[in-house]
């Protein structure tokens, strides 16, 4: 399945290759180095965390990029520099625990220039790992918005309950499309997002009733600010609604792009790929320490026959992202597993 992410990833990928099609050839025995940067890793929000807590979590984040420099492009690392930035997070809300980081590992390419061997350092082509960390999972959320009015609105209505019903449904969100359970904690979803957690903890996802997530836009739209706005959309909506039997409002929900009795609703009961669900804050083991790491996302595509074309194609166009390609077409990510604590 050939996702949206990796279309995006592959347009920029050949674009810098057309970029550099006439460029300087890439000194492919040139030895590279490692450096690991906490780039303003716990300072940039005031989480909480302490001096300790933030000490002991660095030390994992260590660990976690000595597991990725298993891969066979680090050992006797040559053709490219890897400077990897450990960057800050948003504060866990509700729905999180522990420090959550990015750590971005960039691969600068060495190629000559003027005679010179360089390499690429001006945001070379980069992968990610994100750390305890769940919100690019929930990227898919049905949040509506909730602004104060700027007009004068409608006559009795209540600010607070509005946005109320508008955090309900910030907290709701659809999958990002088909899963493959893939064991020993693994996940990975539309063929290329992998999120390795915990199997021995709850679910980090719980499933969501299409009655309660059609009701709060219901109630979302009935309690707007706009009354010609309001009344529209709740007709529209209602109407939908109706068309739905007790039974089936009782069934879990899913997001819809085939139902045609929802096209505004955009849920429906018939089962697929995309349930409609909210994180569970039971998943996290709040008697481990806020430093341990419960939870990896990144990207890896399931099809390895891509990033082979791509380093082919890099290495004949002289082009940056080839030592990228390379470490993602011999990534394993089972070598991460041990970087989860329990």
């Amino acid at each position: 399945m050939q996702t949206i992410a990796f279309i995006l990833i592959s347009l920029f990928a050949f674009s810098m290759i057309s970029s550099f099609a006439q460029g300087p050839p890439l000194i492919l025995d040139h030895p590279g180095t490692f450096k690991l940067i906490n780039w303003n890793a716990y300072t940039n929000y005031d989480c909480g965390f302490t001096k300790a807590e933030t000490t002991a979590n660095y030390q994992k984040i260590i660990s976690i990029t000595d597991l990725v420099r298993k891969n066979p492009v680090f050992l006797d690392q040559k053709g490219f520099e890897c400077v990897t930035y450990v960057m800050c997070e948003e504060c866990p809300d509700k729905f999180g625990y522990g420090i959550p980081s990015l750590i971005r590992f960039g691969f600068g390419d060495w190629y000559m220039s003027k005679g010179q061997p360089v390499y690429y350092n001006i945001e070379p082509p980069s992968w990610s790992i994100l750390v305890n960390n769940l919100s690019i999972f929930a990227a898919g959320s049905y949040n509506l918005g909730a602004s104060k009015p700027t007009k004068t609105p409608k006559e009795g209505f209540n600010y607070d309950k509005w946005k109320s019903v508008n955090d309900k449904l910030r907290e709701c969100f659809h999958l990002p499309g088909e899963k493959e359970e893939l064991g020993n904690g693994i996940d990975r979803y539309i063929s290329e997002k992998i999120i390795m957690y915990n199997p021995e903890r709850p679910p980090y996802y719980l499933p969501i009733k299409f009655r309660e997530i059609a009701e709060l836009m219901i109630e979302y739209w009935k309690l707007h600010p706009d009354k010609f706005q309001s009344e529209l959309w709740l007709g529209l909506l209602e109407s939908e609604y109706a068309q739905f039997s007790e039974s089936e409002r009782d069934g879990w929900a899913y997001h819809n792009t085939y139902d045609e009795r929802s096209p505004v609703l955009k849920i429906t009961t018939i089962p697929g790929p995309q349930p409609v669900v909210r994180l569970n804050p039971e998943y996290w083991n709040k008697k481990l320490p806020r430093s341990a790491i419960q939870i990896l996302i990144f990207d890896r595509l399931t099809d390895t026959n891509r990033y082979t074309k791509l380093v082919e194609e890099s290495l004949k166009l002289n082009s940056p992202g080839y030592s990228l390609q390379r470490f993602l077409e011999a990534f394993d990510i089972t070598t991460l597993i041990p970087a989860i604590d329990k």
